[in-house]
């Protein structure tokens, strides 16, 4: 049997194990655009702080991939497939055959339409050489831009300003993070965030990025704002969100929305072609429709169960849940499920304002399905396990609105 495996990140790496474990004389190859062994992108934030070093990025020991006769063809990138004849072609001109193969690419930051946005000095923040590249460009109390609100540009404006940089946060909306927190959540982190530093442009875009010749290449200097306001910047960072990577799927047959189309085997519209990680749209256990949970844990559970279906040991995927968390300054955030549905079909209670504990609990009739947790976040583990598993909470119900988390789920 031979396994085909696109992309080598934690959907990707989780299938190839799982495979191996499995089918212990099928071949296995990888086809990766980057240069690395599998290493943690979720963690490129912390690199950039200079808290992890390259080895402390990797996901597997170095023996890794020989351990487990895996082939690991780097830097090639897949630009197309032909599902009648089971091949897939890279930018280098290679061929690779497959009997089972798995779209695991990922996605790349939303590149925005405005001048300058190609210059040296942009960067999005998404693999380790764009920390690297960041990090190479941002000097000790130079200047840097981050264009974006979201987890991933406010992880990077944290990691600079612990690096000694001055920041600015370009935001278009009225408040940070506002796909995952409600406006007292984000209140409390954007004063955290201030307090240390960080200035944030509320209800401004970027307009264009400036730069200048050096040694004949055109690096940025500055950001010109729709305010009208101009700020320098030695780096510029872009975090517009991201979009999945499918371009090199045209003409495969492989139907795709937002992302790649999955049944409840991860299995694409093309018969043994699956999908998984940041790429797939797969079932959301919350709305039962198919949508894409962006986060590492989601990714490592459908490349498992991915490999467990190439592998012929068929398992259901069961579904994601969307999450996000994060730690600035010492105080723990995250938020889970839907927490920001209103309206009459939903009872939304909040707790604790005012003060930088806050929590907001979102329930549909006797099922809590979704909630935010700033500073106390230690149980927030059995929240997330009561909204997985769609539990009924009865009387335990007033127990959570009131602020009490039992140990143990046991209703």
């Amino acid at each position: 049997m031979r396994y085909l495996i696109i992309g080598n990140s934690a959907a990707g790496v989780s299938a190839a194990e799982t495979i191996r474990g499995l089918d212990k004389s099928g071949q296995i190859d990888i086809i990766s655009d980057e240069r690395y062994p599998a290493y943690a992108r979720c963690l490129t934030s912390y690199y950039l702080a200079g808290q992890m070093s390259d080895e402390q990025m990797m996901i597997r020991n170095a023996d890794f991939y020989a351990r487990n006769k895996i082939i690991l063809n780097t830097g090639q990138k897949a630009t197309g497939i032909d599902a009648a004849a089971r091949v897939v072609r890279t930018d280098n001109g290679h061929v690779y055959s497959y009997d089972k193969l798995l779209i695991a690419t990922g996605a790349s930051p939303v590149i925005p339409d405005i001048p300058g946005a190609e210059m040296k000095g942009v960067f999005g923040l998404r693999t380790l050489d764009d920390a690297k590249g960041i990090a190479a460009c941002a000097g000790q109390g130079g200047h840097a831009v981050v264009m974006g609100g979201g987890f991933v540009s406010l992880k990077a404006a944290y990691a600079l300003l612990k690096a000694g940089l001055r920041v600015t946060c370009i935001v278009s909306s009225g408040q940070i993070l506002s796909q995952m927190l409600d406006r007292e959540a984000a209140r409390i982190l954007g004063d955290l965030l201030i307090s240390h530093g960080l200035d944030i442009k509320f209800y401004a875009d970027a307009a264009e990025i400036a730069g200048e010749s050096i040694d004949g290449v055109m690096t940025a200097h500055s950001v010109k704002l729709t305010t009208g306001e101009t700020i320098p910047a030695d780096v510029v960072i872009i975090g517009k969100g991201v979009t999945p990577n499918t371009g090199f799927l045209s003409g495969s047959g492989i139907d795709t929305d937002r992302g790649i189309l999955v049944n409840e085997h991860l299995e694409t519209t093309v018969p043994d072609i699956y999908a998984a990680g940041d790429v797939a749209q797969a079932l959301d256990i919350l709305t039962g429709q198919r949508s894409i949970n962006a986060i590492w844990p989601n990714a490592a559970e459908q490349g498992t169960a991915a490999g467990r279906n190439m592998a012929g040991s068929p398992v259901v995927y069961e579904g994601s849940l969307g999450m996000n968390s994060a730690d600035f300054f010492g105080l723990s955030t995250i938020a889970a499920g839907n927490p920001k549905a209103e309206g009459d079909e939903y009872e939304v209670v909040k707790l604790f304002p005012g003060c930088n504990i806050y929590r907001r609990l979102v329930f549909k009739g006797d099922n809590l399905i979704g909630y935010i947790m700033v500073g106390k976040t230690a149980r927030a583990g059995i929240l997330t396990s009561l909204i997985r598993e769609k539990v009924p909470l009865g009387s335990a119900k007033n127990e959570l609105k009131q602020g009490h988390i039992r140990q143990r789920l046991v209703w």
